[in-house]
């Protein structure tokens, strides 16, 4: 009997906290979805400036290098693959 009662309330327990532990984590997936909308708004200016033909700040553009030469690797990587398969 004492049992029972323990399993009872376990799931009583279960039954009233999973609706609340599920809205929190929708409402944190949607907060989620809103950051980078939030982060973006501020780097408008920035891509006008680039638009513009403005310069972009010597750290960025090294750094943006970087990337487009990573992304070259990658991608003679996957042809490479590619040929041998």
């Amino acid at each position: 009997m004492l049992y029972g009662a323990v399993l009872g309330g376990v799931a009583m327990a279960w039954l009233l906290l999973a609706p609340r532990q599920r809205d929190r984590l929708v409402s944190r997936q949607r907060r989620m979805l809103h950051m980078p909308r939030m982060m973006d708004d501020g780097d408008y200016e920035e891509e006008d400036a680039v638009a513009d033909g403005k310069s972009l700040p010597r750290p960025l553009e090294d750094r943006m290098s970087q990337i487009q030469n990573s992304i070259e690797d990658v991608r003679r990587q996957l042809e490479a693959m590619g040929n041998d398969g």
